[in-house]
């Protein structure tokens, strides 16, 4: 229904183009055919107009083309009148529509243009929003759970291309289908990245979602545990700085001089009574509330294990993961799940698997004491990734600059 919606429009904008411009072509020398095919028309038109032909190109731009659609209106209507707020207002109140009468009832003259101004200004807003919506975006860390890397106050420059521009869904009053481009760097394990909140589901758009930051820990196709505070993915411990306790661990034992393995350290400090795990972790015994999936006796520092979805992915479903797939099947690939005496109906249809359609990842706060992650809300799909931070611009406390923050890069 949705793509039908999207036709229906562009049929609807090509024939209004088509009565509002074709006495333009004619006047020319041009066929009128040529009103009617797309891009080629408006090269053309470009031409007509005396304009850069590249402006071509920004024409089929999501969301750049409705503010192309202003400029380009202003450009025509100076063809046939002369361009006063009068005639901007009418413009303005009939979305364009006026062009059509002034098509058909008045001869072209091509006036003098009045206010190169508005054009300008228009051009600008251009300009300022290829910039923020394809090309990157300024993002503030508003809260303390990414502190081992990043403060509250921190102004992030974010690349919106590394991961693949992602075409905005909402554009004004109507919602596209997910696009993106192909991506220019592959997520890596520890990549710090921005995107929009899964949970946030008050907003049916992924693109209106609120912003959130956190470091990929998990990816694709993973396996993850955490025990006792230390982070495994596919068997292997993780040094990385989500593994907060190891940290300490490793840095008390460098006073002491000893070699060993992560495990032997912790119980070496723990016996000799240089470490302490009741104030820092939660026993495994103990569940913690809003942990995800609900229905698991987990908690932030003893969590799972868990398996972290690909593409591709035949899922086996059953009551002990159902919980833990239930978002992915329902909210964030849009299918029906229902469980009837012992049996999953998705989509009305009997079945006992589930073959994923998107990429997952498993998020967490470099603090991990003070983090809303996917230990609390679940796998993030790949559509909602905005984009990948690359350092930090400026960064304030309060009142305080911190000098020492400004144009540091972000690892």
């Amino acid at each position: 229904m949705l793509i039908y919606n999207i036709l229906l429009l562009i049929i609807i904008l090509k024939v209004i183009y088509f009565l509002g411009t074709y006495k333009l072509y004619l006047n020319n020398g041009r066929n009128i055919i040529i009103a009617l095919i797309p891009l080629y028309n408006i090269i053309i038109l470009m031409k007509i107009l005396k304009r850069p032909i590249w402006w071509s190109i920004l024409c089929y731009i999501p969301i750049i083309y409705f503010f192309m659609y202003i400029l380009l209106c202003l450009d025509i209507i100076s063809c046939f009148v002369t361009r006063n707020k009068k005639n901007i207002l009418i413009l303005i109140i009939t979305f364009g529509a006026y062009l059509i009468f002034l098509n058909i009832n008045k001869n072209i003259k091509f006036r003098k243009e009045n206010s190169p101004e508005l054009r300008s200004l228009i051009f600008s807003i251009i300009l300022s929003l290829i910039i923020k919506l394809y090309i990157f975006q300024i993002f503030f860390i508003p809260s303390s759970s990414m502190e081992k890397s990043l403060l509250i106050g921190d102004f992030l420059f974010v690349s919106k291309f590394h991961y693949g521009i992602r075409i905005p869904i909402t554009q004004l009053l109507i919602k596209f289908p997910y696009l993106r481009l192909p991506s220019f760097k592959k997520i890596n394990q520890n990549d710090m990245i921005v995107f929009n909140f899964p949970n946030d589901f008050k907003s049916k758009s992924i693109d209106k979602k609120k912003y959130y930051i956190k470091r990929c820990i998990g990816l694709p196709g993973d396996n993850l545990i955490i025990k006792n505070g230390l982070l495994y993915i596919n068997g292997l411990l993780k040094k990385e700085k989500t593994n907060s306790l190891l940290f300490k661990v490793q840095k008390k034992l460098k006073s002491f001089h000893r070699k060993m393995n992560e495990a032997d350290q912790i119980n070496f400090l723990l016996k000799n009574k240089l470490i302490s795990l009741k104030k820092e972790i939660i026993p495994n015994s103990l569940k913690e509330t809003n942990i995800f999936p609900e229905d698991k006796l987990w908690n932030r520092d003893n969590y799972g294990p868990i398996y972290i979805p690909k593409k591709g992915d035949c899922l086996y479903l059953n009551k002990q993961n159902i919980f833990i797939y239930k978002d992915l099947i329902t909210k964030y690939e849009n299918n029906s799940l229902k469980l009837k005496k012992n049996v999953f109906i998705i989509n009305n249809k009997k079945t006992f698997k589930y073959l994923v359609k998107k990429n997952y990842y498993f998020m967490l706060g470099d603090n991990r004491e003070n983090s809303l992650d996917s230990r609390y809300w679940g796998f993030l799909p790949f559509d909602h990734i905005v984009g990948k931070p690359l350092l930090i611009l400026f960064s304030t406390n309060e009142f305080k600059i911190r000098w020492n923050r400004f144009f540091s890069l972000i690892k």
